[in-house]
């Protein structure tokens, strides 16, 4: 793990916790990922750039406190998860970033992968990490086969274009305007959605798969409120990417349409809902709570 994801969070007992999660999605990102020098070597490399090093790796995290929350689950499965979620974000920020969206130079504070590597070699990460995102839950133990193929309904809803993430970039080109609520479910909330939800699945949870639901879906709104008002609040040298994005190619966003106080009230309304269904915390929901702390506030340099 990097030096500035251990500084991400404090020494306090829940940030250690978090920092465990940080360790245990990375090392389940490197498993996965071909290593740089696998041919082709031009592709591979750029798909580690867009991996590594991460932002605040917030929906994966999710994934593994969920599962922390009932004892741990089953490692493998919630680790295949995991990494899958983190590998689908990965890859709709390098489509993201492509001159024909949103045409930016930055990601993270580092060039982005077009800008280093062409546009060619970019498309091709996108398809190879969503790629790989899927056939890391398709292999998973045949022992597992069940609890795989659940957690591959999830993945590709999420992913998808009618509920996920593919659909929330394509509302961005829509001709007319759409509505707030279901770009944010789309674009963002979704991945969150599935993290959740698929952490109380690996434990064997399932009456608890449509609270956890919710829970995902609401902090990945609040995240997107965070980021609306940062494009258009913030500026490049601390998001690590551009800013005022959303105004110059009349993308849907909050602070736009409400104002920054009126998306700043709408984000403490989704926030406070999230820690309700949390409840007070607890020995085994401190990390969350914390989790949820650290991803909605102002973002630096590492957001996204």
């Amino acid at each position: 793990m990097t030096d500035r994801l251990k500084l991400a969070w404090t020494q306090s007992a829940p940030d250690h916790l978090v920092v465990q999660a940080q360790a245990f999605v990375e090392e389940w990102l490197l498993r996965l990922l071909p290593t740089r020098d696998a041919p082709p070597a031009r592709l591979h490399g750029a798909m580690h750039d867009a991996v590594f090093p991460g932002g605040r790796r917030a929906r994966p995290l999710l994934c593994r406190l969920v599962a922390d929350s009932y004892g741990g689950g089953d490692d493998e499965m919630v680790g295949r998860l995991a990494a899958a979620i983190e590998l689908v974000h990965c890859a709709s920020l390098v489509q993201d970033d492509l001159p024909c969206f949103d045409d930016a130079a930055t990601r993270r504070g580092q060039p982005a992968c077009h800008v280093v590597y062409g546009e060619a070699t970019a498309i091709l990460v996108g398809d190879a990490l969503l790629t790989l995102a899927f056939e890391t839950l398709a292999n998973a133990p045949v022992r597992r086969a069940p609890v795989a193929f659940r957690l591959m309904g999830l993945l590709t809803a999420a992913a998808g274009s009618s509920h996920g993430v593919i659909g929330g970039q394509a509302l961005e080109l829509e001709p007319h305007p759409v509505e707030l609520e279901i770009y944010h479910r789309h674009k963002t909330a979704a991945l969150f959605r599935a993290a959740a939800a698929g952490g109380a699945i690996c434990c064997g949870a399932e009456s608890d798969v449509s609270r956890w639901s919710r829970i995902g879906e609401l902090i990945g709104c609040a995240l997107q409120l965070r980021d609306d008002m940062e494009d258009v609040g913030g500026n490049a040298a601390d998001l690590g990417k551009p800013a005022g994005r959303d105004a110059a190619l009349g993308r849907p966003n909050a602070a736009l349409q409400v104002g920054m106080d009126g998306c700043q009230h709408k984000r403490a309304e989704v926030i406070d809902a999230v820690r309700e269904l949390l409840g007070p915390p607890t020995t085994e929901t401190e990390a969350l709570h914390r989790l949820v702390e650290e991803v909605t506030r102002p973002a630096v340099r590492q957001a996204g």
